[in-house]
């Protein structure tokens, strides 16, 4: 590189445009290829050159970086090429080792750890593929080196001072195998720990650990008993300690890998203490004792000194100032291989921190599992009551996941514990569980069977000497029986205060025959549940899938799955805790339950009927099992899920009337339906029926008596109606039901009523204090009617008798007036017979009304006449009941006589003008003046010329004649033009009354001569046409 530093001053000249200059001139004397190298610097006190000589450092440091990365890529070709040669006979291990870790350590002064641990990497794989091949019989010069036997067997130290000590050995060819895995695994964990990784050195151990051990198995290596063991406890110690100092406990990360580690120490040193005889109740030998010494000899001094962090890395996290560092991995090896308490602690210690950590990473099954070896140690030490809480929780945990070979295992250590602690409600409850598991060999069930009887008769005094444990004969049903099935044996639904009848299915996993005392089966009402909108809404969608593909590492596929896309990435499927199950269950509310007692079940399947008096209504469902034998309680965890639900209902007492369409009139059958429900009748019971005015009931006779009677007539049958009738209910037990055939009979209306006939029955049932009131509605048979007829003063009475329903006979018609000087003339038949009359048919009767002139209308405003006639049914003709009608006649004297002459009368042809004459005669003095007519006529008939419609006054004249032309507009006989008379009363009179007004008469006051009257008209003449 050439500098050219110039000043300021150089600069100024009198020529403004320079041509060269002294930097141009040295970069055209050295060539346009190294013209970068060539850099012109001002010199100067100002701060002006400060911009020139950051921009000289920059070019040297980019100019030294390109010099490094230009050799190293020459010395990573060199190192390839050498790698590639490694199947040569003459190609030597350790060679290709320096110069790979020399670029190692290059980069790692570059601080490049990252690519420094990767020539690590590189390096450790080679090496293990070499190891492989030789297994295979590949022999190779250079390892016979590594072959040597392991008298020394030293851990890893993170914290050695002299880190490359160990590069004198390899280069010499001094190093065992273990000693070059350990220095490799260092390096590695000094180039993870300057990057800050110390999570990836837990992750690599266990790897790095039982790679070791079968490299060592493969070349067959010699090394003292319980070596490998020491070098493990030794690598695995030193690393926890190395993530105790620097991590943090909220990087649950580091502790998922240090949980296996913790094991991995506890197992190698049960291992070490039980070669040495240092477990309880052991007491060791002089071999063993000479195995310790050959141990510690074998596993090392600590290679540095203790000393305090004066300048603490920024991995390394604060510490209390009075809180002990932890003696170093080998030292506290030693120290527990020295007697039987140092090693009982450190054990006991190593275990709990194992657990713990387990816990602390939610590993609950592997921390169950350390659970069980510490147990067994307290078991060894004689202290089972310690034992029980790991035994329980493994228990715990093995039933919740169905381990069923592994919980009857289990149970044996328990059973062991609680017979040494004297606990005779557990021992007994685990023996019962014992002898129930299948998985065990049938003389072990047995025996646990003999043993759980025995101490079942020792129960009442171990519950009377401990009132204050609670709920400690509770025992999980499902560990002894099985419950298959559960049927409702009785109908539905059932009757309140009926047995409710349950048949359980039952399958008892004992060896043998056991007495139960007593069964119950729990239930409760049962709550419907409500339906939540959010789950109405996610079961009406579809759910999402995702096609989720998996490629290797060459982009290759590897696997293709269906995963749900309702998931999100934080909702992560995590197991359920076995903490939640209980060993000793729950008793629910046992208020309403299905019970037997002194069952015997025999081994296997067994039927069992339950029952109990169903006293409470409503719909229940079944809740929970209890089986009591001697002092213990065998309660289910759960019912099967297809449990049936029952019902129980209250039966009241009832009495309904049953009938169809009643027809007044006659005798109408209805029956009387008592149903006794739960009710409890008495001798006296009765129910009494009232009925309303005008309608009677009675007892149906017996059909039987009903045909020895066909052919006596009984006129005087229809006296055994009442308007109240008792009806007793003799020997009426309880659930009956009773018919009782009734006949009512109301009489007809005497009107014409617009809808049925309305009546009601009242109730008096000894079940209840108020009266029960039935409406009862009839239909009349027949109806009468009448209607006033007028021939010039004679006036006639007409009445129509209509029959409706049933089907009858008419006899005896008459009609009776009780006004004086009015007389009635039957105009009828005077020898009549009996008129058969039914639906749609009817019956005409015509009577002449004959007033005295000298009763006038304003002493006669109003004349009733009845009408009275007898009819039978047709069953019963000899049975004649009355049947009567009233009528009021009003208006009934003429006033107005109406005569209408057509001229010419004879000869009236089609389409000729006609003359109408009409004349209106006062037959009775009225007040009615003023006269209003109307000629109406169809159009299709008749043409009226002229005004239609007049009005006329009858002052102090008795006739008044019209004369009107009408046209024919059809020819045959047509009928005369009618003619309408009405009151016409003018407007204006009055204030309140303006508009003038036309009342028709009626009927009876007007009498019109020509109504029936008809005219023949002929067609024209020829020539008019």
């Amino acid at each position: 590189m050439i500098l050219l530093v110039e000043t300021i001053d150089v600069r100024k000249t009198k020529n403004l445009l320079q041509r060269t200059t002294v930097l141009d001139k040295i970069r055209t004397d050295f060539g346009a290829k190294n013209d970068d190298r060539c850099i012109s610097v001002l010199y100067s006190a100002k701060h002006k050159s400060t911009e020139s000589f950051r921009c000289l450092v920059q070019r040297i440091r980019f100019l030294m970086l390109s010099s490094y990365n230009r050799n190293i890529v020459k010395y990573e070709e060199l190192i390839r090429s050498k790698r590639e040669k490694r199947n040569h006979d003459n190609w030597d291990f350790h060679q290709y080792f320096f110069m790979q870790e020399d670029l190692a350590l290059l980069f790692e002064k570059l601080e490049l750890h990252t690519d420094a641990l990767i020539q690590y990497d590189e390096l450790d794989a080679i090496f293990s593929q070499f190891l492989n091949t030789a297994a295979l019989g590949n022999k190779h010069k250079w390892m016979e080196c590594f072959k040597k036997p392991l008298t020394s067997f030293p851990g890893v130290c993170l914290k050695r001072r002299e880190r490359f000590a160990m590069r004198e050995k390899i280069r010499a060819g001094e190093v065992t195998l273990l000693e070059f895995r350990n220095y490799m695994f260092e390096r590695q964990a000094y180039l993870l720990q300057q990057s800050n990784d110390i999570s990836c050195i837990a992750k690599r151990l266990l790897n790095f650990l039982f790679s070791t051990l079968r490299e060592i198995e493969l070349l067959k290596l010699e090394c003292q008993e319980g070596a490998l063991a020491c070098w493990e406890f030794v690598c695995a110690l030193e690393v926890l300690q190395l993530c105790e100092r620097t991590m943090e406990p909220q990087e649950v990360t580091c502790f998922q890998y240090c949980a296996p580690i913790w094991n991995l120490t506890k197992d190698k040193l049960y291992e070490l203490g039980k070669l040495c005889g240092l477990l309880p109740g052991c007491s060791p030998t002089s071999a063993q004792l000479h195995i310790v010494v050959q141990l510690s000899a074998g596993i090392g001094d600590n290679p540095i000194e203790p000393e305090q962090f004066l300048n603490p890395s920024p991995q390394q996290r604060d510490r209390s100032p009075g809180r002990k560092q932890p003696k170093p991995a080998p030292e506290q090896l030693k120290e527990a291989l020295t007697s039987s308490q140092a090693f009982q602690k450190l054990y006991l210690e190593l275990a709990e921190l194992a657990i713990s950590t387990y816990k602390h990473v939610l590993r609950l099954r592997s921390a169950r599992l350390v659970g069980l070896d510490l147990g067994n140690f307290y078991c060894s030490l004689n202290e089972p009551h310690k034992a029980v809480g790991f035994f329980t929780d493994l228990l715990r945990e093995l039933k919740a996941e169905n381990w069923t070979i592994l919980s009857s295992q289990t149970l044996l250590e328990l059973a062991n514990c609680y017979r040494k602690m004297g606990d005779v409600m557990a021992y007994t409850k685990t023996c019962s569980a014992i002898s129930c598991c299948l998985e065990l060999e049938m003389l072990v069930r047995t025996y646990y069977f003999d043993e759980f009887l025995k101490s079942l008769k020792t129960l009442n005094s171990v519950l009377s000497a401990q009132p204050s444990v609670e709920n400690a004969n509770y025992c999980v049903l499902e560990d002894n029986f099985q419950i298959l099935t559960i049927e409702v044996l009785n109908g539905k639904p059932i009757i309140q205060d009926e047995f409710v009848r349950v048949q359980l299915q039952l399958e008892s996993f004992y060896p043998r025959e056991v007495i139960i005392d007593d069964f119950k089966l729990s239930f409760d009402l049962f709550a419907t549940p409500l339906p939540s909108a959010s789950t109405t809404a996610n079961n009406n969608e579809k759910q999402k899938f995702r096609l989720q593909l998996e490629y290797k590492q060459d982009n290759t596929l590897a696997t293709a799955s269906v995963a749900s896309g309702n998931v999100k990435p934080t909702q992560i499927v995590r197991r359920s805790s076995s903490t939640k199950r209980k060993l000793s269950p729950s008793k629910s509310d046992f208020t309403n339950y299905v019970a037997a007692d002194n069952v015997a079940l025999l081994p296997g399947v067994n039927l069992i009927e339950l029952k109990a008096k169903g006293n409470r209504v409503g719909q229940w469902q079944f809740k929970q099992l209890c089986l009591r034998m001697s002092q213990l309680e065998f309660l289910s965890e759960h019912l099967p899920s297809k449990t049936p639900k029952f019902e129980i209902t209250t039966k009241p007492a009832s009495a309904v009337l049953h009938f169809k369409t009643l027809i007044a009139g006659i005798e109408q059958p209805i029956r009387l339906h008592v149903s006794g429900g739960s009710f409890i009748f008495s001798n006296e019971a009765k129910i009494t029926l009232k009925c309303s005015k005008n309608l009677r009931i009675r007892l149906q006779k017996p059909s039987n008596e009903d045909n020895g009677d066909m052919n006596k007539e009984n006129p005087n049958e229809d006296a055994t109606f009442e308007n109240v009738l008792q009806i007793p209910l003799q020997n009426f037990k309880s659930f009956e039901e009773r018919d009782v055939p009734l006949e009512v009979l109301t009489d007809m209306p005497g009107r014409k009523v617009a809808k049925h006939l309305e009546h009601h029955i009242l109730l008096s049932c000894p079940w209840s204090r108020n009266e029960l009131q039935i409406p009862i509605s009839f239909q009349p048979a027949i109806e009468a009617s009448c209607h006033l007829h007028t021939c010039g003063t004679q006036k006639f009475l007409q009445v129509i008798v209509k029959g409706l329903e049933s089907h009858l006979y008419l006899t005896e018609a008459r009609v009776r007036c009780d006004v004086p000087g009015v007389s009635l003339v039957d105009l009828n038949p005077p020898k009549m017979q009996r008129i058969e009359i039914y639906k749609s048919l009817t019956v005409f009767y015509l009577y002449e009304i004959q007033v005295e002139p000298l009763k006038a209308e304003n002493e006669l405003p109003v004349i009733k006449v009845h009408f009275i006639t007898k009819y039978s049914s047709i069953e019963k003709p000899y049975l004649l009941r009355n049947f009567g009608c009233a009528f009021d006649l009003v208006d009934y004297i003429t006033l107005f006589k109406i005569h209408a002459q057509l001229e010419p009368n004879e000869l009236c042809r089609l389409r000729s003008v006609c003359n109408l004459n009409l004349k209106i005669t006062k037959v009775h003095e009225n007040p009615y003046v003023d006269l209003m007519y109307e000629v109406l006529t169809d159009q299709n008939l008749w043409a009226v010329c002229g005004r239609s419609i007049g009005v006329i006054s009858m002052k102090d004249v008795d006739s008044h004649s019209i004369s009107l032309d009408v046209m024919p507009l059809s020819t045959g006989f047509l009928p005369m033009p009618s003619i309408r008379l009405s009151k016409y009363t003018a407007g204006g009179k009055n204030k309140t009354d303006s508009h003038s007004k036309a009342h028709p008469f009626p009927p009876g006051q007007l009498y019109n001569s020509t109504k029936s009257m008809q005219i023949h008209v002929i067609a024209s003449a020829p020539g008019e046409q």
